[in-house]
Parts: structure tokens; C-alpha cells; sequence
């Protein structure tokens, strides 16, 4: 029992077991570790001092490697506007200026909130609304004002996008410049730095083969992936001692870094490693050394200037240019020239270290461990306090050589010893891992106790900081998250807006001189054109830029115009053209109404809901759409133009881009006739051409020889075309230091061509073939981890000369990935980083290529088949204990999404069908509408689809499947957990019995659909619904149909039904009121009965009815009309309840349908608060809120007041639910202190205050027995998140005192099961233990603030949900597990729930239903309760009657 308030379901009476206030309710990377400097020698040193030596040459980065732009070509922003300014001087590009005008007085719009979370809608013409939509029947018409009359910058965006953080809003209103995006995803990367690689290897080895598979599934389950970067196996790249090896590292190390949360491991004991000698030296200190040098000829023989550099430089020859044996395959050969190699090394360096200060010392002389010191622990914070340091202390014996060092050798041991001074400075001391063992000749031994001893410690040691570091990030990522739902918005909106937005940023700073197609552009989106705008060229002509630099111009143009931008198969979200118009609608909506679409997921309901949307949301703002590459649509999704509205509502601007040689252009071209809305990508000058490519080459090389050059700039004669040039320009980067024949073919496709087989001879042809074969055949591409695995288990990259068999494959795809660089593209699925091709062209070429031949391709995905299913884990070779990974489908309470993603797709192209193993497999398709989504599950069905032509018969079950799934795909994407539930919502409107009626699945005859034909002949579907029936996890079934309503609202199945109704449509053309929106909500309240779980009570207070349900039938016991205004309703006992209408409490007989009693006064306007004190007596807020009266419920009359002084308003009203104690909140004190009384003896107990705080009594509950009352409180004077406190009402005393660090919207309290509940507006969910005051869980799964709460009356379990729907899914959850019993997402929002006792069952209302709706939770160990064989409620002879009491009150009084 509790208090009462005025506003229907919000205000219902409180269970026994707790009773809660009434208002609670209501680029590519360069990836080269030498960096090109821009200034002279004498202005870097003014400006860096000791360090622009090492920023200059790279000897020691003072930064990561910096990253060049990316995009079609590689020229940085300035080189590109440079160029430009050169070619056609000084171009304007400011936007026009737009005059706003004043609101006509015609169009006035209104947005009240009404009680249902409605948005009231006056004075639209031409705008019809129903409850199952959200859409303008038509576009508005002449009837009404322009848009364009809007006074629009002063429009606001909903409230739910308000109350986001200013980032998140930029991204929703695509402001691109504004926008600060992030690349960091789900990824943690072990990076291991090693000076003596051969020496540590054991220790590396442990790391690999023990450590590393243990904390792997420890981060899969916790939904991280782990990988390792291990690049120092001394394999022959690193052998030769030159700086290819150390660009390497730091480009892979850049790379990481730029995606993942990295931990340096740091092996370094009593050696620095391999010294090398600096690539380049500045021209002053080259001079200086050469001046003082003993040995001029051999720096002279190293060392030449280098004009072509800027600034000039002496920079260090390549090796084979005076050491021939170097290019020489032979292994002797090869041998020979390495040694000689090394000898050249030590000579060289012992002139420098003679000739070179300390200073130039540090600066040029370096080893690899030292750079990769460097860029970690010296140039973060983040990754210093990461950084663990393992050291081996170990003393050598007395028989070691006794000759005094060389110079080098001296240089070595003062560098180490800075080194380990800088370490130990740096780091944390408990990451300093000082491990002691003896020395032995030879180096460490196994076979030796104390070796193995050392190990096994450092494997202990290693392994435990390890995992507390990785605890450490994954707390941290999941803390400082911004990507999270909020509002009712979905994380994954926010992901793709981010992803979009990332690639956008970095292709528009790479764009070139289009500024006559950008005029056209911007001369479109001001303009009054109605028709989309189509950029078409060729392949690789820039369009994708062009595109990305338009979108950052827009907010110049237009701004206050909504940009939504899309670049396809950027993201897995935007591969097909349903995601994307998914995505694009639901951002639309988003802006417009606060919330994203309710639509079901085809091309149908698209092609309807756009126009509609679109004509809805263009009264706010201008609108404009731009898609990049719609040709480029994967073929598991629609691949025509259907959809595309030829004439746009004005304010509405689409523009997309498409290659001239597709389909879909040829389409494009039939639907639009307008010539001037088709635009033509012009060709690049030959000029503008040669300059790009010049400067790109310049960027990427920083010094290239004039051969190079004059070869590179006559290739431009032939084909100007962006991706050319950038192809052309990368390509001249990989034979830098080598004496190499750059070879332009003229145009894109053999350029790539060439490029692929340059690849392979750098790499391996074997080793490319395999490695690009496998990422070509993917899906959504693959991890580095994955990647790793699949070399790994591949002989091409095995050798036996390294410790661990597969080192060469870690080598490899570093390599690849700095040579492929430009090319390739992270993409994040919901956690992991995946690889796969940027550019759509390259794709083609290496799908062409490697995947061209039926047996690699045979291989390929047969390969991945293997992996997915988790083969290689069943039969592990000998020495792949590192790379052992289990494939099961869930880890913990993660799922593996990379499985469940890739392999159906891969079982589909291998065998051709996936129908048996995964679309009928209701199992699989349960886990992975759990793991991945829906939409992925649709995609799957797709595939299957067009591969059955022929017989009709077998593909029946698998299109009604797909038509569910559709159906349910809002609710499925929201949580797969509820796919039982929503299957069976489907499969039971034709196989249940409902009144002796069998439905079938005969449907009205359309061109889209097929005919379904009699429920026996779909055998699937059929087994299907038996599961269902039955399910094999616990579900909230209805027992009701909830879907293929017969009536035309409840058919409406692809358009939205959203809570703001401003522009939605029934069809009635006219101007909408605000009584034709109440009626669509039929139930303002649901509330139990004391004693009988059988039979609810609902309130509908526009109806003036009330009635008495089955829960199980949903079937109508009693029905009393003609109730005044019911507001607010307590059951008394089964058959009497205490009903608040308007401001008067009658009692009516629920059982005989009668009139009781009116109790006398009237209750306060705003606050008519009342509760009950026996079933006798209630307690009721007076009119003028200065006392509490205690009423008769026989007679009607006062019995007593309850007063606490002179001037004190009370604004709250709780009763504990035995009725022995008040709490009443004061809003005249200060500050606001709770009131309590003891009704029994009808005294003041306790008069509870916080000093500066004030308690916000509308969130407050009190236990059943009154011992605890809890409450939210705030500071006065702080704007700090509220908390929650809980006084001991026995001793009047603050129990417990709790700061969850973000507001409190909603609270419960029970003493059965011990707790306190408290939902956040984050919309998680807290579980307070009363008696030791910790959190005992922490539940989420909501997407908006969880403001209602409703505990089971025998506690253990509690309801949970948003009252205004933003997110409008239930969530029954159990208190003494912690964990989510079930989910149920209805289609319509709902205005009421209720769970029955016991929590077997939740009854809610729907808007725009004329019947409640139960839902039976059923499963494993629960079970299929009906209710009493024999249940009645009342009298037998009464059920199903309807009582008329319009005239009973003034009868009464008479």
C-alpha cells in the first residue's frame, strides 16, 4: 500500500512488500619510422633542441610515426590546397547566407507531453497521425506554408537528443568538422620489445605458449580480443642489420596503438642488441665528423648527400650497392655478405662514437629496443604505467674474457645503463620484474632444476601482471565509454555514426582540385530542386573524396541543415542497402522524434517509410542525405534503387555517387530524366595530375632520385585518374633504398596487378597468395589474432630456425600490412577490429587474382570453415600451443561474434547451402540473434534464398521464417534472447486454437509476397512452434495475439509507432486534436488483487471504465462503466477497492458492480495522495496539504488529522504496507525533512533531515513492515548527480547512504529479499544489499532511464521498464541470481504493466489494444501454469457482466 497521485498507471497502488512514492513512476599511416622534417636544421634546433635530430631522421621518433592522409591519393591537406592554388589561384568557398524568417502565423506547432508519452500535434494541415505510425500520408501540400518559412536554427531537437553529451549530437547531426571520433575498439595488444631476441626466447616462448592462450579466453569472455605483436625472432630481416627492420617495428607498433590498448613487454637485461648505424645524418654533423674522422673513406663509402631531401641530408647507401653478395639468393652467399655487413657495421660505428659528442651520440646511434623504448614508455603516460620490464639478473663467472671493451662496446653499456636510470624512473616499480638465475654457458637450459625454477617464476610473475593490466583497460574502456545506448538510442546507432564520421574525416582531407563539382553540389542543397543529385565517373576517380569534402562543406551551406551521411560497406552496418536505409531512417527519426524507427526490416516497408519520414522531419530542419558508392551494396542484401524517391519533399536533399559502368547507374538513368541532376566526375588535368603524384611521392619516400621521378611523371599522360596516382605514388615507396625500376602500366587494373606481383616477390609468392586469399574471402575481414591463427596453422609460414614454428607469420603481417597500408581499413563488429579492403577496385583485383581459381577459393573458405568451427583446436599440431583456440559458441557471458558472423557465410560458399545446419537449427539461430543480430540472420537467409531458383516446395518454411524475423526485427535487434517469445507470438496466431478456430497461413494475394498455402505443408515452421511451445530457455510468452491483428491498425506491420505523434498519419488529411490521440490509449493502469493472482484490475480513465481481468484468457470478469473520471485505483480486498475520481475517493464493489461509498472532502489538485491503513481506514493528503486525514471507509467520514505544524506543506504521502507507519514529505522546511508517524498510536515518530540536502520525496519506498523507508536526496546548492539514503525507522537513524555517481529515477524497497533497487538514468539497474551496504548487482540491459520498478509480491524476482517507452522492451529479472529471467519487446508501446504474484506472469496494456495482453514466463524448471482449473472471481453468476454506474453516485446520495 502507498500513496496515490493523479496520473493513472503511474500513481497504482504499491504491493505489500514495498511501497514507493507516486511520482517514481512517472588515413593510411606512414608507418616509416623516419619522419620528413619541414624546417632547416638551425629552425628545428631553435624549435626542439636535443630532439629534432631524432624527429628529423628517425633515429629516435620523438612522437609516433605520423600518419599521412588517406583517401584516393596520399598527398597531405597542405600539399593538395598548395597545388590547387596553383592551378587555378584563388577560389571562393563561402557559403550563402540564409535569411530566416518568422514562424507564419497559419502553422503553429505545439509539443506538449501528455501522459502516455504522446506529443500533442495542432494545426498541421495536410498530416494525418495514426498509432501504429509516424509518417505524413503524403508530402505537405499547398495548403501549407513552406517549410523554408521556418525560423529553423531555432527549431530544437528533441529533448532525448538534448540531454546527450555534445559529441554524440554532433555525430547524430552529422557535423563532420565538429565531430571527435575515436579509432580505439575491443583490442588489447601484448607488444613485446627485445634486445637480445635469441637470448630471451624462452621467456618469449612461455609468454606465447602459456601466458598468452590463458589471458586470450580470459579477454574473449570478457568480450575483448587479445593479441600479441612479437616481431624479434632474429629472422633473417632482422639479421641484416639495416633499418628496414626497426621501421617495421615502430609502423606496427603505430598501428596498434592507433586501435588498441597496447601493453609494452620489455625483455632487457645486460644488453642493448644489435647496434645500427643511423639511415641519415644531418649535413652540418656529417661535415663536423668528417672533418675529425681517422677513417674518412669509409664514411665517405656509406654515406652520400642526398639533395633531393629536405632539407639535404648524407644519407646511408643501400647495402648491396657496395656489398654485391647481399641480392644473392644462395644461403652461403648470403651469408658471406652479412658478415661482412656486420664488419662494415662495427668499423663505421667506432669512427662515429671517436668523432660524435655525447649529444649526436644519443641522437644518431640507436638500436631497436631503444626506438621502441622510445615510442612507449617515453611518449606516453598511458603506456609507461602499462609497460612491464622483465629482467633477468644474473652474474657472469670469472671466465669471462678479461680484454678491455672496444669504443662501441663502451657506448653500448652507457646507453644501457640511461636506459635501465630511465626505466626505473618511468615505470612503476611493482612492473619491474627483477627475476635472479644462474648464469650458465650457453644461456638459459630446461633441463636444469634452477632454470626450470626461473621460468616457472617468471611465467607466474609475468602472467599475473599481465592479468591485472588487462583488467585494469577493460575497466577503464568500459568506463570512459561514450558509445552507449541512451535515451531509448542504441549503441549501435552511435557506432556507425562514429565509423562513418571517421572515414569521412579522413578522406575529405585528402581530396584535390574539384571545386567547379562542389559548386554544383552546393548550388543543389540551397536550391529548390525536388529531384536526388547523382555524382557518377568511372572507377577511382575520386568520388568517395569528393563526396567526404562536400559533407564537411555542408554545415558552411546550409547551417542548420541535418547531414546524414553513408559511405557503403564501410561498416558491417552499412553492406547492404536495407542496413543502411535502416540506419538512415533510424538517425532521421532520431532528430525528429527523439527515437529511432519501428519498422520492419525490407525493402517494402523502406521504400513506404522513407518518403514519409522524410516529409515529416523536413517540418524541422532541412534534411540532407549523402550515400558514397551505392553500387557497391553486398549481394546478400537488394541490390536496385526501388526505394529511391524520384521527388523529394522539399527542404529534403539526396545525394549519392555511383560508378558509370554498373547496374545501378543504368537504373538511375531510367528513373531520372533530369540531365542536370546527373553529375559528371571531369578528369583530372595532366598538370594537376603530375603535381599530385609528385608531392605524394615526395611525402612517401622523402627523397626520390630523378630516374624515379621522369618515369613516374610520364605514367600521367596515360591515365590521370586519383586512384592511379595514389596507386603509382605508394608503389614507389617500397624500393626506396633498392635499385629498382618503377614500371607505370597506364591505367588502374594492371597498375594493381603489378603491384600484387611486386608484393609477391618482396614477400613470398606462396606466402601472399594464401595470406590474401583468406582476408579476400571473409565476410566483415579478419583480426589480427585471427589472422595470425590462420598463418600459424599454414606450413608457407613455418620455420624450424625460430623458437616458436610460426614467427615468420607474425613478421609477415606486419609487412603486408605496411605494404598494403593505404588499402586497407579497420572496421569494428561490435567489439573486435577487423582488416578488409578500403578500396573497392583493389578488392575486385585481388579477388580476380587469388580467389579467381576454383581450388584456391575452394581452399580459402575451407580454410576459414576449419577455423570456425574450431578443428585446429580438436587436433592441435606439435608446437601450436600458442595459437590454440577453441571455437565455442559462448565464453562466459560473451559470444563469439566472429563465428557466428563468418560461418555460415563460409559454409555457404563452400557448399552452397546453409539451410539444414543453420536456418533450420532453431538453436543456432537463437545464439546468434543473441550474439550478432538479426539483421546478420537475414543476410544469411538472403544468401540461401537466391540460391534456391527451382523448387518451390523447399523454400516455403525459410520465406515465412524470413517474414517473422522481419516482422520481429526491431525487437530481435533490441535482444535476441526473446526469439522464442516472438516466434511463438507469430507461430501461435496459426497453429494455437483460439476458440475452437484454427488460423492458417493464407494470406491476400500480392506481387511482393507469396502465397502461403495451409499450416501442414511448412514442416520447420511446425517444428518450430512445437519449441516454442515449450521453450529450451526461459521466455515471457504471450498468451495473447500480438500480432496479424485483423483490424487495418493492428496489420500495419512496416511503418513506425513512435511515442511522438507529430507527424504521424491514420489517414484522415485533416488537423489533429489532441482527443483523438487519447483514445489510442485503452488502459491507463493495471493493478493486482490482494489475494487472488488469477485477475487483475484495469483502470481506463477517458473510458470512464473499470474492469476485472483473467490473466490467463484475457477475457473481461466484470466490467463497471460510467465511473466519473477514474484516475488512480487501491484494491482493498478481492472485491472492493478505493477509487480517485477527479478529487473525490468513492468505493465500489468490483464483484457486484455497485457504488459503496463517497468519502467526504476533496483531495488536493496536484496532489491527491493517499494510501491505505486497514481495511477499515485510509490515510489521504488534505486539500490544503497541511494535514493527513484518517478516513472510515463504512461511513466515509474523517476519524482523525495528523498535523505537524502551523505553515507546513506536505508533497508526499507513503504508508508501509501492514498500514502502521506515514512518511510524508515538507517542501516548506529547509531543508525538506521527512515526516513520520505511527498510525497505530497516531504520533510524530521522527522528523528526518540532512542538513544542505533536500529530499526528493516523488523517489522514495518504505518496506512492508516499516522498518526501512529509503529515499533519493540532492544537494542544495551543488549541481551534483542526486543519491539515495535509508533510515532506520525504529531508531529513526540514516542506515545506509549510497552514491551510484549518476541520478536516481526510480526506487524500490524490500525486506524480503533485503535490498534496495534503484534505477539510473544511464539505464542501468543497482541491487543494494540493507545489511553489509554493497551493491549486490549491477543489471543492465536497458536502453533508456529505468523509471519504473515493480517488485513480485513474494519477492525474488522484480519488473522493470521505461515508462514513456523509449526503450519499450520489459525485463523480468531475479533478484536472488542477479540475472535476466526474460525480455519481451512488444510492438506497441505500452501505457501499463503489472506482474502477478509469484512473477510467473506480466500483464500490460498496449496502445491502441482493446485487451490486455498476458505474458507466461516458461522454460526450463518453470512451469505451464494456467492458473485454478476452476478459477472465478466473485460470484459465478456475475462473470462477464457489465455494470452501468453513471447514475449509482447521486442514487446513493439521495
Amino acid at each position: 500500500m502507498g500513496s496515490s497521485c493523479s496520473s493513472g498507471q503511474a500513481h497504482k497502488d504499491r504491493d505489500s512488500v514495498s511501497t514507493r512514492s507516486e511520482e517514481s513512476i512517472a588515413c593510411c599511416r606512414s608507418p616509416s619510422y623516419q619522419v620528413s622534417g619541414k624546417k632547416s636544421c638551425q629552425q628545428q634546433q631553435e624549435a626542439d633542441g636535443k630532439g629534432r635530430k631524432q624527429q628529423q631522421h628517425g633515429n629516435h621518433s620523438t612522437s609516433p610515426p605520423q600518419q599521412p592522409h588517406s583517401g584516393v591519393i596520399l598527398e597531405a591537406s597542405t600539399v593538395a590546397a598548395t597545388v590547387q592554388q596553383q592551378l587555378r589561384g584563388n577560389a571562393g568557398g563561402g557559403g550563402v547566407q540564409i535569411e530566416s524568417v518568422s514562424t507564419p502565423s497559419a502553422v503553429v506547432l505545439e509539443r506538449k507531453p501528455t501522459k502516455d508519452g504522446l506529443t500533442k500535434v495542432r494545426n498541421i494541415a495536410t498530416s494525418s497521425i495514426s498509432a501504429d505510425s509516424m509518417s505524413l500520408s503524403s508530402p505537405p501540400g499547398t495548403s501549407v506554408q513552406s517549410p523554408r518559412d521556418f525560423d529553423k536554427c531555432e527549431t530544437p531537437l528533441p529533448q532525448e537528443v538534448q540531454q546527450l553529451p555534445e559529441n554524440l549530437q554532433n555525430l547524430l547531426m552529422g557535423r563532420i568538422a565538429s565531430a571527435r571520433t575515436t579509432t580505439k575498439t575491443r583490442k588489447i595488444v601484448i607488444y613485446v620489445c627485445a634486445a637480445d631476441s635469441q637470448d630471451c626466447c624462452i621467456e618469449k616462448g612461455a609468454l606465447h605458449n602459456t601466458m598468452y592462450p590463458e589471458l586470450r579466453d580470459y579477454c574473449r569472455s570478457r568480450g575483448y580480443e587479445l593479441h600479441i605483436v612479437d616481431l624479434h625472432w632474429k629472422t633473417g630481416l632482422e639479421k641484416q642489420q639495416d633499418h628496414e627492420f626497426p621501421e617495421l617495428c615502430l609502423g606496427e607498433l603505430s598501428r596498434q596503438i592507433e586501435v588498441a590498448y597496447v601493453i609494452p613487454v620489455l625483455f632487457l637485461s645486460n644488453s642493448l642488441g644489435t647496434p645500427l648505424l643511423p639511415k641519415t645524418i644531418e649535413n652540418q654533423d656529417f661535415e663536423m665528423a668528417l672533418s675529425i674522422a681517422d677513417n674518412k673513406e669509409l664514411l665517405q663509402k656509406w654515406y652520400q648527400l642526398d639533395g633531393h631531401a629536405q632539407p639535404p641530408c648524407y644519407r646511408l647507401q643501400p647495402i648491396a650497392s657496395h656489398i654485391p653478395g647481399f641480392k644473392e639468393d644462395s644461403p652461403e652467399e648470403k651469408e658471406r655478405a652479412l658478415s661482412e655487413w656486420r664488419s662494415e657495421i662495427e668499423r663505421t660505428l667506432d669512427v662515429m662514437v671517436n668523432v660524435f659528442s655525447q649529444e649526436l651520440r644519443d641522437t644518431y646511434l640507436t638500436t631497436v629496443v631503444e626506438q621502441e623504448v622510445h615510442n612507449t614508455v617515453c611518449m606516453s603516460q598511458e603506456l609507461a604505467r602499462r609497460c612491464l620490464w622483465l629482467y633477468r639478473a644474473c652474474a657472469p663467472t670469472g671466465s669471462q674474457s678479461q680484454d678491455p671493451p672496444s669504443p662501441g662496446e663502451t657506448e653500448l653499456r652507457r646507453r644501457l645503463e640511461a636506459l635501465h636510470k630511465d626505466l626505473k624512473t618511468q615505470l612503476n616499480e611493482k612492473h619491474i620484474l627483477r627475476i635472479p638465475v644462474r648464469w650458465v654457458e650457453g644461456g638459459l637450459n630446461l633441463d636444469l632444476p634452477d632454470h626450470a625454477q626461473y621460468v616457472t617464476e617468471v611465467t607466474s610473475q609475468l602472467g599475473k601482471h599481465l592479468r591485472a593490466l588487462v583488467d585494469n583497460i577493460i575497466e577503464e574502456d568500459q568506463a570512459k565509454s561514450v558509445l552507449k545506448s541512451s535515451y531509448g538510442i542504441d549503441s549501435r546507432l552511435f557506432q556507425e555514426l562514429m565509423e562513418q564520421t571517421s572515414f569521412c574525416q579522413r578522406a575529405a582531407q585528402c581530396s584535390i582540385n574539384r571545386e567547379a563539382v562542389l559548386q554544383e553540389i552546393k548550388s543543389y542543397v540551397i536550391g529548390e530542386s525536388q529531384h536526388p543529385l547523382v555524382v557518377h565517373g568511372p572507377q577511382g576517380c575520386g568520388k568517395t573524396t569528393l563526396i567526404a569534402r562536400a559533407a564537411q562543406c555542408c554545415h558552411t551551406w546550409q547551417p542548420e541543415a541535418l547531414l546524414l551521411l553513408r559511405f557503403v560497406s564501410v561498416s558491417a552496418q552499412s553492406h547492404t542497402t536495407e542496413q543502411l536505409l535502416r540506419t538512415i531512417l533510424d538517425q532521421c527519426s532520431v532528430l525528429t522524434y527523439g527515437q529511432q524507427s519501428w519498422a520492419v526490416h525490407n525493402i517494402q516497408s523502406y521504400t513506404e517509410l522513407l518518403p514519409r519520414l522524410l516529409a515529416a522531419s523536413c517540418l524541422h530542419r532541412p534534411q540532407i542525405i549523402m550515400i558514397d558508392g551505392i553500387d557497391q551494396v553486398k549481394e546478400y542484401g537488394t541490390q536496385n534503387l526501388d526505394w529511391l524517391p524520384v521527388k523529394l519533399p522539399e527542404n529534403v536533399k539526396i545525394i549519392f555517387s555511383v560508378a558509370d559502368d554498373s547496374h545501378v547507374f543504368a537504373e538511375i538513368k531510367k528513373k531520372i530524366t533530369d540531365s542536370a541532376a546527373l553529375i559528371a566526375m571531369p578528369a583530372l588535368g595532366k598538370l594537376e595530375a603530375e603535381s599530385i603524384l609528385m608531392a605524394s611521392v615526395m611525402q612517401y619516400n622523402h627523397s626520390v632520385s630523378s630516374r624515379v621521378q621522369d618515369c613516374v611523371r610520364s605514367s600521367v599522360q596515360d591515365c590521370t585518374f586519383p586512384l592511379y596516382v595514389k596507386v603509382l605514388a605508394w608503389q614507389t615507396s617500397w624500393w626506396t633504398d633498392k635499385d629498382h625500376d618503377i614500371v607505370p602500366k597506364g591505367n588502374i587494373m594492371d597498375q594493381l596487378h603489378l603491384m600484387l606481383e611486386e608484393l609477391e616477390v618482396i614477400l613470398g609468392k606462396e606466402r601472399v597468395e594464401h595470406a590474401l586469399a583468406l582476408v579476400t574471402a571473409t565476410k566483415t575481414g579478419l583480426s589480427d589474432s585471427e589472422m595470425l591463427d590462420l598463418l600459424s596453422h599454414d606450413s608457407a609460414f613455418h620455420s624450424q630456425a625460430t623458437y616458436v614454428l610460426w614467427a615468420p607469420g607474425c613478421l609477415f603481417w606486419a609487412r603486408l600490412n605496411k605494404y598494403l597500408a593505404p588499402f586497407l581499413l579497420w572496421s569494428s563488429v561490435d567489439g573486435p577490429s577487423t582488416l578488409h579492403w578500403r578500396d573497392d577496385m583493389l578488392y575486385n583485383a585481388v579477388k580476380q587474382k587469388y580467389l579467381g581459381d576454383q581450388k584456391r577459393r575452394q581452399w580459402a573458405h575451407q580454410t576459414l570453415v576449419h577455423y570456425y568451427q574450431g578443428k585446429w583446436a580438436d587436433e592441435l599440431p606439435p608446437g601450436m600451443t600458442g595459437r590454440h583456440l577453441p571455437q565455442p559458441d559462448k565464453i562466459n557471458m560473451c559470444y563469439n561474434r566472429r563465428k557466428l558472423d563468418e560461418l555460415p557465410f563460409q559454409v555457404f560458399q563452400l557448399r552452397g547451402s546453409i539451410l539444414k545446419e543453420f536456418l533450420y537449427n532453431h538453436s543456432w539461430l537463437y545464439v546468434k540473434l543473441c550474439g550478432s543480430d538479426v539483421y546478420h540472420v537475414l543476410e544469411d537467409i538472403t544468401l540461401e534464398e537466391r540460391s534456391l531458383t527451382t523448387n518451390k516446395g523447399q523454400e516455403k518454411d525459410l520465406l515465412f521464417l524470413k517474414k517473422c524475423l522481419e516482422e520481429s526485427s526491431c525487437a530481435l535487434a533490441y535482444d535476441g534472447r526473446q526469439f522464442y517469445s516472438q516466434m511463438y507470438g507469430h507461430l501461435s496466431a496459426i497453429y494455437g486454437s483460439r476458440g475452437s478456430k484454427t488460423h492458417d497461413l493464407k494470406k491476400k494475394p500480392s506481387s511482393a509476397e507469396p502465397n502461403w498455402e495451409s499450416p501442414e505443408g511448412y514442416k520447420y515452421v511446425k517444428e518450430l512452434y512445437e519449441v516454442c511451445c515449450d521453450p529450451p530457455v526461459l521466455s515471457l510468452l504471450p498468451l495473447q495475439l500480438l500480432v496479424s491483428g485483423s483490424s487495418e491498425a493492428e496489420g500495419e506491420k512496416n511503418v513506425m509507432d513512435k511515442l511522438s505523434v507529430s507527424a504521424a498519419a491514420i489517414g484522415s488529411g485533416g488537423a489533429v486534436e489532441v482527443e483523438d490521440l487519447e483514445q489510442l490509449c485503452q488502459f491507463d493502469m493495471i493493478t493486482r488483487l490482494v489475494d487472488n493472482p488469477d485477475f487483475v484490475v484495469t483502470v481506463s480513465t477517458e473510458r470512464e471504465e473499470i474492469s476485472v481481468w483473467d490473466v490467463h484468457d484475457a477475457i473481461p470478469v466484470r466490467t463497471l462503466t460510467g465511473v466519473t473520471h477514474p484516475i488512480n485505483l487501491k484494491t482493498i480486498d478481492d472485491t472492493r477497492c478505493v477509487v480517485l475520481c477527479r478529487r473525490e475517493l468513492r468505493i465500489y464493489d468490483l464483484d457486484s458492480g455497485k457504488f459503496v461509498t463517497r468519502l467526504k472532502g476533496v483531495m488536493n489538485q496536484k496532489m491527491p495522495y493517499y494510501g491505505l491503513h486497514d481495511r477499515a481506514h485510509l490515510v489521504a493528503l488534505s486539500r490544503n496539504r497541511m494535514y493527513v486525514n484518517l478516513m472510515n471507509l463504512e461511513s466515509g467520514d474523517c476519524v482523525t488529522t495528523f498535523k505537524a505544524g502551523e505553515d507546513r506543506f506536505l508533497n508526499s504521502l507513503l504508508v508501509s504496507g501492514d498500514g502502521r507507519v506515514l512518511v510524508c514529505g515538507d517542501e516548506t522546511q529547509k531543508p525538506f525533512p521527512l515526516l513520520v508517524w505511527n498510525l497505530a498510536s497516531r504520533k510524530l515518530l521522527y522528523d528526518l533531515r540532512i542538513p544542505h540536502h533536500d529530499f526528493v520525496t516523488s523517489l522514495a519506498a518504505i518496506t512492508h513492515e516499516g522498518h526501512y523507508v529509503c529515499c533519493v536526496a540532492k544537494e542544495v546548492d551543488e549541481p551534483c548527480p542526486n543519491f539515495i539514503v535509508v533510515y532506520d525507522l525504529q531508531s529513526g537513524t540514516l542506515f545506509k547512504k549510497w552514491k551510484p555517481g549518476v541520478n536516481t529515477v526510480s526506487l524500490d524497497i524490500s525486506s524480503r529479499d533485503g535490498c534496495v533497487i534503484s534505477g539510473l538514468e544511464d539505464a542501468r539497474i543497482l541491487v543494494w544489499d540493507l545489511i553489509t551496504g554493497n551493491c549486490r548487482w549491477c543489471l543492465c540491459g536497458h536502453t533508456a532511464p529505468v523509471n519504473f520498478l515493480r517488485l513480485d509480491f513474494h519477492g525474488g524476482s522484480f519488473l522493470s521498464a521505461d515508462s514513456i517507452c523509449r526503450d519499450r522492451s520489459l525485463r523480468l529479472w531475479d533478484l536472488n541470481k542477479g540475472e535476466l529471467l526474460a525480455v519481451y519487446t512488444p510492438e506497441r508501446p505500452v501505457t501499463s504493466s503489472e506482474v502477478t504474484s509469484g512473477g510467473h506472469s506480466v500483464v500490460l496494456a498496449l496502445r491502441g489494444r482493446s485487451h490486455i495482453t498476458t505474458l507466461q514466463l516458461r522454460g526450463p524448471q518453470v512451469g505451464n501454469s494456467v492458473g485454478s482449473e476452476h478459477r472465478c472471481y466473485g460470484r459465478p453468476e456475475n462473470t462477464g457482466k457489465t455494470f452501468d454506474l453513471r447514475d449509482e453516485p447521486r442514487a446513493a446520495e439521495r
